[in-house]
């Protein structure tokens, strides 16, 4: 756990049969998860709230028994973005004790990155957005949903304030979901507003 804590690394470290949480960072600025290995967790395994420019970059996140990471940072009453980021992870074999609900990469707040990730083997979601002024781009996509209908492989909606979120030049592709409606590459949901979407 790093409570309001800054400029620290975690770095080179393998993460396994956890219980719990493997990293919760609550608020502070600076701070790194980088080149990690996170296998058999039986929770969610990053949990990012608040703070400022924290990250997780390069880690390797697979046989998760719920999601891989939550990202909830940026202030939505002043749309000050929180510039926190998931950059160049490998997230695979998720949610495989809860088969829905659970995403490789949970965004909220204002102003968060998630770009060169790849994100695959599911059977819900891989990326689920809510806020403002967040930036998805270069990642790539494929074979999530396999157990759920009227899914997307990114998903947004019921908020009409959820605006400025930009998805640019992400590769999409083999999805197929088996349920009533089957699945999009990028479902922009009920009362979904101001987005922008483009180059994928």
């Amino acid at each position: 756990n790093l409570n309001n804590s800054n400029n620290v690394t975690i770095e080179g470290i393998s993460f396994t049969k956890t219980r719990s949480n493997a990293i919760i960072i609550n608020g502070g600025e600076n701070n790194l998860i980088a080149g990690c290995n996170f296998r058999l967790i039986g929770d969610l395994v990053i949990d990012m709230k608040e703070g400022k420019n924290n990250g997780v970059m390069s880690c390797d996140i697979s046989d998760i028994s719920l999601g891989g990471i939550n990202l909830f940072a940026g202030d939505r009453k002043t749309l000050i973005p929180s510039g926190s980021f998931v950059k160049n992870c490998h997230i695979y074999d998720f949610s495989k004790w809860l088969s829905t609900g659970q995403l490789a990469i949970r965004i909220g707040g204002v102003g968060n990155t998630l770009a060169n990730n790849l994100i695959h083997n599911a059977p819900f979601e891989a990326i689920y957005i809510m806020g403002n002024d967040h930036i998805l781009e270069y990642n790539e996509i494929y074979n999530v949903c396999n157990e759920t209908g009227d899914a997307g492989a990114t998903h947004t909606g019921r908020n009409y304030t959820w605006r400025g979120n930009i998805y640019r030049y992400n590769y999409f592709h083999h999805l197929k979901g088996p349920g009533l409606h089957g699945v999009t590459a990028i479902y922009l949901d009920d009362f979904s507003s101001g987005y922008q979407v483009y180059g994928n």
